[in-house]
């Protein structure tokens, strides 16, 4: 889920630290974000990324979605490749396949299998979707691999859901893994679009017992681990371990520990929804600051927000940016000072033009304002075609000096790359 302030390296910890620096105090103009438009040559996949976490070491990425190839060329136009199933591994330095890490993660139902989450954390990477075996082994939706060989970890097992639920998030510590999705058991015991397991055998935590009335499409840990946890979806109401539910709407923070919830929570109205819907709305990602919370959300009104961390527990909204597609995800820049948002905005029919250029799934806003940094002098254009529908970018994930894009795509900014780029940050760009 999700896109994401991530703390494994020093330049990561630096960017953090420069990001609340930025918060705490409003900057000057900033000069070009140092991002060039066209990505880095780098191999690519056949299919949609939907996913991505980075290694404990910080020098793997790992990728999942619905993709059975990792590419050095877009397929039909030649290169060398490497056959996969729907996850795989690329080196962060070279942009390559690491060739060993080849989980099998398929079904035997007749539909087609997708990795929709991914987490690296206790010397495993954790896979989570909608799928029924894993190297071979029956794994309804969620599993642990090895993460250099990504051979199945068969001390780590747990059936979530039926054959149609998914899971779509998943958010490890070492003392447990959580996920959140579709789905109404775990191991046949109830559990509502909540749960929480144990990070080495997978056996469900029956003290955790946490639950959304509705999908749940991202989790991110609160800031500094503060032992509280956000989740994000389509939900109206949440309950905790204890019982006691309460009005959520679409965004819920919980104690990490124990699956009550926190009682920081949005006000009334700072979360738009769609009065044609049912008052209804997805929110499918959130990044994380010591002060901040910035989630993207599309039901109708399609935008990206900004809510307070830092005013006791009432999350008041800062700003609302609207576009014309989803946003999907989200990450720091690599300076730490903005806000880039990723989704499927800028396409047919709605154009949007933002610092006179055509909007194609990637946009710079200034985490203060809301507003598109123009001064970043960035506005990539994902190529994205319907096929059924628009998906632009699902991740984006920051490496050092480098911003990783996960999701649908045909090329970028005239590129031929597909599903997946990277943009490195150049400091000699003026």
């Amino acid at each position: 889920m999700t896109s994401r302030l991530t703390t494994l390296s020093a330049g990561l910890a630096m960017a953090a630290l420069m990001m609340a620096a930025a918060i705490a105090l409003a900057p000057p103009a900033h000069a070009a974000l140092g991002l060039r438009e066209t990505p880095d040559q780098t191999w690519m996949t056949n299919g949609i990324v939907y996913a991505q976490a980075l290694s404990e070491d910080g020098g793997t990425l790992y990728i999942g979605g619905k993709f059975t190839q990792v590419r050095e060329k877009p397929s039909g136009t030649g290169g060398a490749f490497e056959s996969v199933n729907n996850v795989a591994a690329i080196n962060v330095e070279t942009g390559e396949p690491v060739s060993a890490f080849k989980p099998a993660v398929t079904s035997n139902d007749g539909t087609r299998p997708v990795v929709r989450a991914l987490a690296a954390r206790n010397g495993r990477v954790y896979i989570g979707g909608n799928f029924t075996t894993v190297g071979g082994q029956a794994r309804r939706n969620l599993a642990a691999v090895n993460p250099t060989s990504g051979a199945l970890d068969t001390a780590f097992s747990a059936t979530v859901g039926t054959n149609t639920s998914i899971v779509y998030a998943l958010a490890a510590d070492a003392s447990r893994l959580y996920l959140g999705g579709t789905f109404a058991s775990v191991d046949g015991v109830s559990r509502g679009k909540l749960a929480a397991v144990n990070p080495a055998s997978g056996a469900l935590d029956a003290a955790w017992r946490a639950q959304a009335n509705n999908v749940v499409r991202e989790l991110e840990f609160g800031p500094n681990n503060d032992g509280t946890i956000f989740a994000m979806g389509g939900f109206k109401s949440v309950t905790g371990s204890d019982g006691k539910q309460e009005t959520r709407q679409s965004v819920a923070r919980f104690v990490a520990a124990t699956g009550n919830v926190h009682p920081w929570a949005i006000p009334v109205g700072g979360i738009l929804t769609d009065s044609g819907r049912n008052n209804n709305m997805t929110c499918r990602d959130a990044t994380v600051t010591p002060t901040r919370l910035f989630v993207g959300c599309g039901l109708g009104p399609n935008y990206s927000a900004a809510f307070r961390l830092d005013n006791a527990n009432s999350g008041d909204r800062l700003w609302l940016k609207g576009f014309g597609g989803n946003p999907q995800t989200s990450a720091m820049s690599p300076d730490g000072a903005r806000l880039i948002v990723g989704g499927h905005f800028g396409i047919n029919p709605i154009k949007e033009q933002v610092c006179g250029k055509p909007l194609g799934g990637l946009v710079v806003l200034s985490p203060l304002t809301g507003q598109v940094d123009c001064t970043a002098n960035w506005v990539p254009h994902l190529d994205q075609k319907k096929d059924p529908s628009y998906d632009g970018a699902w991740q984006l994930t920051t490496v050092g000096n480098r911003l990783w894009v996960g999701g649908g795509f045909t090329g970028v900014s005239g590129v031929p790359q597909t599903n997946l780029a990277r943009f490195t940050y150049d400091l000699t760009l003026p």
